[in-house]
């Protein structure tokens, strides 16, 4: 018997994957019909039969993850097996064979191909990540989001040109809520935010396959990537394992203090320890029938927050003297250094039956949780959307900035799949449900909008630069404080000066409660005509609710102006009911609605002898927003042509070129709707400083929250006017508005240049379309919802956000105990449009941030954005040493490097507040370096016995603990400024903030995570 090709294609279902060939005479090249094909999987319930057609063609579809054995059978003909056909998520494997007649030789004769790696079948780009990668690779580093749990979404990093960003993983240039996270065919994305709502851990994860771009019209509603995971399962025998991992900050390096050029008070956060442990088990309840999979991990993180109190050293001068970083000197003020504890606490759990009725027709049912809290009893929380403390350096007093942070996520499905017609004919049906509460509270516990404890305490943001900042001793006693009085007054006021402090409550405070419900059918058609097409069609509906209820401590946040003179509402809940009568709110509630349906077509259409595959497809959706009980809007005609073709020159599976055009459309997350519909009345009004000290808490709760210590809003417009508006009613909706879309080009072309390793290059474009955001026309008194640069908004510029790149890539599958992964992408992302958050701020509110909210803060947006990355290099190295044939030793080395990120000259608005004005063009103050990191992964595995394996790891990330700076304060001036058109660096002078260009970030130090496990 003889194999002659197994070439390998995507397949085009989600969770879901093929395993199809040929099989001929090998005497007579002619097909052979009526042979039967059985597959044979650990991973498989029983056994998948088919029969070749006449033409000599099988195909076995709905096939789970796995390595699988076919037998090829058929009176006349000798019997073939092929073992360790390794088939992933979502891709189909090619295997070609020719059967021996019986008749043809008395010896047997046996050549078998290795497997081509080139995906035949699909122009999709992105990466597929396997447990083998997992297990011999360090990856979801000990810092950024999801850390202590190794959330599955961590792997994204790992596409070519994707990197981290503030709320996850940047994949072709759109922002990481852009992306569609899924877990077991549900989407798991935070309905209010987009982000992902379940940091499920890679424990329980087979495998995950990120498609950065180039998926069919199956995937829908994302703008970014699509990162698709399925959770293990059981099988006919019980296996199982018992795992921990520590990350002790007492091995890992000390990382680089934040110094603060404008205040005296300096500090790092330093991980102090972060682990998870936990159990997993699955087996039958029935051979070949029921399988169940259970797991549980709790994880907990803490990390070190260090505050040093420090005075300025003045020269012979009088003047602060300055040291090799362009920082004014300073040195410690003994005994005021103190160290607090930031906390968070994590508990997973899984579970999953499997249920065989017959050979065509299956059932999965799964559950996963991860009950999150952090912060409270003393302690500062880790915010989950980042995974990073809410504060690195303790600006402020704990009060007023340390909080209780809730993020509960409950998933659950079900999934039942069915064949008909000799599996020419699948339909598959998911049901799912995603369920997230989430909580922001003061660090005392009480419940936003009570008024009791801190949440009835304000907010105060000190900013006084003129006559000169705070000194520190306005609010907090030192051991000496003449320390802080200057020698030159006149020239510097104060050697303990601050800017920023914070005092009072922790303002912003949340109670929420999310839900997504999920249904979807589709249905798959394997037909010929000129070849063989595979058509799909499904339709799909879904429902998200977010029931919210936000305030702010003390009812308001004040921020001090420039000068001292006064106090303004940066936040202030409620509206007026008549010339300066106020009704202030102590809580705003709002229940928010999405009804959603999308359907879509597709053939896969493959023709001309293999060598070619056409993939024509079209997506339609529909999107209904509900605010306030009331339709606010409906984004309908949101038609996604999707084609793709793909050549294999070669005929051999081992070569392809492709190229691919789509039109994804967004799904607008549920913040839009919570702020803007009824809307979010907000009030202004302005304190004297002479009459109210917000410091006192008998003044903040009388003098400061009554009209007597109010003055003028706008002195120069109406000296009697105590009271404005802001954001009154609910929100005007353009009627003609279109949904936010990006268009997307890919080209490419892959080349087998090893057994199991193929090399590429890749040429990818998005520009964006359409843009959904909130827009004003009188200084944010009221605002309207539009496309900006259409429709009501023809006055606003047209957003734009294009996004080039060029990958070339080498990857060796693992095999041969070794394997190999390699990339370089150069890319270009350039617009006044950065997607469905700010950087600049961390402004996370999708179609309602600030970009295009005030006519006069729009000029000088257009340059190259945030995530604009000019060279990214990854490598993955791995080997695995044979060392006796109970003991072995795996090692992995990787590599990360990529050049700095533009950062730009920032101006403050009176009403917004910092970072609002781009002074000059965006990205004109320069980049920042370089930032480079070696991983490195060492693991001892031994066979116990015949059942059991024990092994021990140690994983090393930023082995050379490089510390480049990853973020500048981009803040020229916290002042109110307004772009200047034209302008240039001459125009700008000294900084206001003396911050202004200095380092707020740095890479996270050198750490160790310590691992044990023991399999059964």
């Amino acid at each position: 018997m003889l194999a002659l090709c197994l070439a390998s294609g995507s397949a085009m279902a989600q969770g879901s994957s093929v395993l199809l060939g040929t099989v001929v005479d090998s005497t007579t090249k002619k097909p052979v019909a009526d042979v039967v094909v059985t597959a044979t999987s650990p991973s498989l319930q029983g056994e998948q039969t088919v029969l070749t057609d006449a033409s000599g063609q099988y195909r076995i579809p709905q096939l789970p993850s796995g390595v699988y054995t076919l037998r090829f059978e058929q009176e006349s003909y000798k019997p073939y097996a092929r073992e360790g056909i390794t088939v992933r998520l979502d891709y189909s494997v090619r295997l070609n064979v020719e059967l021996v007649p019986e008749a043809a030789f008395t010896e047997e004769m046996v050549v078998v191909a290795q497997a081509p790696s080139v995906d035949i079948g699909s122009a999709s780009t992105g990466v597929n990540v396997s447990e083998a990668f997992i297990r011999n690779i360090a990856v979801v580093a000990p810092s950024g989001k999801g850390a202590a749990a190794r959330s599955f979404e961590s792997l994204a990093e790992l596409a070519p040109g994707a990197s981290a960003d503030t709320y996850g993983i940047s994949v072709s240039g759109a922002t990481s809520p852009e992306n569609q996270y899924i877990v077991d065919g549900v989407s798991v994305n935070d309905p209010g935010f987009g982000i992902n709502g379940t940091p499920l851990s890679v424990e329980f994860i087979g495998e995950v396959n990120v498609i950065s771009g180039g998926y069919l019209p199956e995937y829908g509603r994302s703008t970014g990537g699509v990162v698709n995971a399925v959770t293990k399962s059981g099988s006919n025998e019980f296996h199982g394992s018992v795992f921990g991992n520590l990350t002790p900050g007492t091995l890992g390096a000390a990382g680089t203090e934040i110094r603060q050029e404008s205040g005296t008070i300096s500090g790092q956060a330093s991980l102090w320890n972060l682990g998870d442990f936990g159990a997993e088990l699955g087996g039958p309840i029935l051979k070949d029938k029921l399988w169940f999979y259970v797991g549980f991990s709790p994880s907990f993180t803490r990390y070190q927050l260090e505050r040093n109190l420090n005075r300025l050293v003045l020269g012979a001068d009088g003047l602060p003297m300055k040291d090799e970083q362009d920082f004014s000197q300073t040195e410690l003020l003994e005994g005021t250094r103190r160290t607090f504890f930031a906390d968070q606490r994590t508990f997973q759990y899984i579970g999953k039956l499997t249920y065989l009725l017959n050979e065509d027709h299956n059932l999965t049912v799964s559950v996963t949780g991860s009950p999150s809290s952090a912060g409270g009893d003393g302690r500062f929380a880790i915010n989950e959307r980042t995974g990073a403390p809410e504060v690195e350096v303790v600006n402020g007093q704990f009060e007023a900035i340390a909080t209780q942070r809730i993020s509960n996520s409950l998933d659950a499905s079900a999934r039942w799949s069915s064949a008909f017609l000799e599996k020419r004919l699948l339909f598959n049906v998911t049901l799912g449900w995603h369920h997230q509460d989430i909580a922001v509270r003061p660090s005392d516990g009480t419940v936003g909008g009570s008024l009791e404890g801190l949440s009835g305490v304000s907010n105060v943001n000190w900013l006084r630069t003129e006559p000169g900042q705070h000194p520190l001793t306005d609010f907090e006693q030192l051991p000496d404080p003449s320390l802080c009085v200057s020698p030159n007054p006149a020239e510097v006021p104060t050697l303990c000066p601050v800017l920023g402090y914070l005092t009072g409550g922790p303002g912003r405070l949340d109670e929420g409660s999310l839900n997504r419900y999920q249904a979807k059918a589709v249905g798959t058609f394997l037909a010929k005509a000129a070849g063989q097409h595979v058509l799909k069609a499904g339709v799909d509906v879904e429902q998200m609710v977010f029931d919210h209820v936000r305030s702010l401590s003390g009812r308001n946040i004040l921020y001090e102006a420039d000068d001292g003179s006064f106090f303004r509402d940066f936040r202030h809940y409620g509206y007026l009911v008549g010339p300066d009568e106020t009704l202030t709110q102590d809580a705003q509630t709002a229940l928010s609605k999405s009804n959603a349906f999308g359907a879509f077509a597709q053939d896969s259409w493959t023709m001309l002898d293999n060598r070619a595959t056409l993939n024509v497809g079209l997506r339609y959706d529909v999107q209904q927003l509900v605010g306030g009980g009331k339709e606010a809007l409906i984004l309908a005609n949101q038609w996604s042509p999707r084609l793709g073709l793909i050549v294999d020159p070669s005929r051999s599976g081992r070569m392809k070129l492709y190229g691919n055009f789509a039109r994804y459309y967004e799904s607008v997350p549920l913040d839009m709707v919570d702020r803007s519909f009824p809307g979010e009345p907000g009030l202004r009004s302005r304190r004297d400083s002479t009459l109210c000290n917000p410091l006192d808490p008998a003044q903040q709760q009388g003098v400061c929250s009554s009209d007597a210590s109010r003055m003028a809003y706008r002195p120069g417009l109406d000296a009697s006017r105590l009271w404005e508006t802001v954001g009154a009613g609910a929100t005007i909706v353009d009627p003609d508005i279109k949904p936010q879309s990006t268009d997307e080009y890919v080209v490419g072309g892959e080349y087998e240049v090893l057994p199991n390793a193929r090399a590429g290059l890749s040429y990818t474009r998005r520009s964006i379309n359409y843009v959904i955001e909130d827009m004003s026309r009188d200084d944010g008194s009221t605002y309207f919802i539009g496309n900006p640069g259409y429709g009501f908004a023809t006055d606003f510029v047209k957003p734009t956000r294009t996004y080039d790149a060029v990958t070339m890539f080498f990857q060796k599958n693992f095999a041969d105990l070794w394997m190999a992964q390699v990339s370089y992408t150069w890319s270009r992302l350039r617009g006044n449009y950065e997607g469905l958050f700010r950087t600049d701020t961390g402004q996370l509110d999708p179609n309602i941030n600030s970009d295009f909210d005030l006519v006069s803060l729009l000029p000088n947006r257009t340059g190259l954005l945030p995530a604009d990355r000019t060279h990214q290099i990854k490598a993955f190295g791995a080997r695995e040493f044979v060392l006796r044939p109970d003991l072995s030793l795996n090692l992995g080395l990787s590599y990360r490097g990529s050049s700095g990120t533009p950062y730009s000259y920032l101006g403050a608005h009176v009403d917004y507040g910092p970072g609002q004005a781009y002074i000059l063009p965006r990205g004109a103050a320069g980049r920042l370096p370089w930032v480079h990191r070696f991983d490195t992964r060492l693991a001892v595995t031994y066979k116990v016995n015949r059942d059991i394996t024990a092994a021990l790891s140690v994983d090393v990330f930023n082995l050379f603990n490089f510390q480049a700076a990853t973020a500048y304060d981009q803040n020229f001036t916290f002042s109110e400024a307004l772009p200047i058109e034209g302008g240039t660096e001459e125009d700008l002078g000294e900084p206001p903030n003396t911050n202004f260009g200095k380092p707020t970030a740095y890479q996270a130090p050198r750490s160790f995570r310590l691992g044990a496990r023991v399999s059964f």
